[in-house]
């Protein structure tokens, strides 16, 4: 999130090298769609270079995928979103079947509102492995400062901060689930383990 000169650091230095997590187990903190605020990319920001982006993912070796910024030249600048899929991650496909250790599923993540955090992972139904979830890595640098948008950025902004997470939800209209979140306010970074698809957001 872009700071003014003024806008305190919200994080002591031990915690900023280290970074926040949330205490609370995945599924535990659930909230209706109308009662979650999910961030606004500021009206400042670049566009999305890639608001979709299709891998393949295997069973047998690490794989990832990335979302990008455009940057002035046209191309690709600075991160947005970052998936990564590791050696034994892969658990079942959608119909629960189980993968293979020479399996493979084809993973198609898109923004579903250029004007929010929010984002689409498909086949849904996807699961991983607990002992080796998927990783998404988030970056919030572009959002919106005024998080409450009540047309300023104080105080309240900044306490705002530190109740960001990353939520899941697991089709359209369903209620969303906040993830063991683990946050990064130096860099202006979300990170979260993943254990199966659709959709997922940066929201308070």
């Amino acid at each position: 999130m872009r700071r003014n000169p003024w806008f305190p650091i919200l994080a002591t230095a031990a915690l900023a090298a280290a970074g926040c997590s949330d205490s609370n187990g995945p599924g535990e903190v659930v909230k209706p769609p109308e009662e979650l605020t999910i961030l606004r990319l500021a009206a400042t920001s670049p566009p999305v270079w890639n608001p979709e982006v299709t891998f393949w993912a295997y069973a047998d070796r690490d794989g990832e995928a990335r979302i990008w910024f455009e940057d002035p030249e046209g191309n690709a600048g600075e991160e947005y979103l970052r998936f990564r899929v590791a050696s034994g991650a892969l658990l079942t496909y959608p119909d629960g079947t189980p993968f293979g250790p020479q399996d493979s599923v084809e993973i198609t993540i898109r923004v579903v509102d250029p004007a929010l955090l929010l984002f689409e992972f498909e086949p849904a139904g996807l699961r991983f492995s607990p002992a080796e979830p998927a990783e998404l890595e988030l970056e919030y640098a572009e959002a919106d400062d005024d998080l409450d948008d009540d047309g300023d950025v104080d105080g309240e902004d900044e306490a705002l901060e530190g109740e960001i997470y990353v939520w899941r939800q697991r089709s359209a209209g369903d209620p969303f689930e906040r993830l063991v979140t683990l946050r990064f306010e130096d860099l202006d970074e979300l990170e979260a383990d993943i254990p199966g698809f659709s959709r997922f957001a940066i929201a308070y």
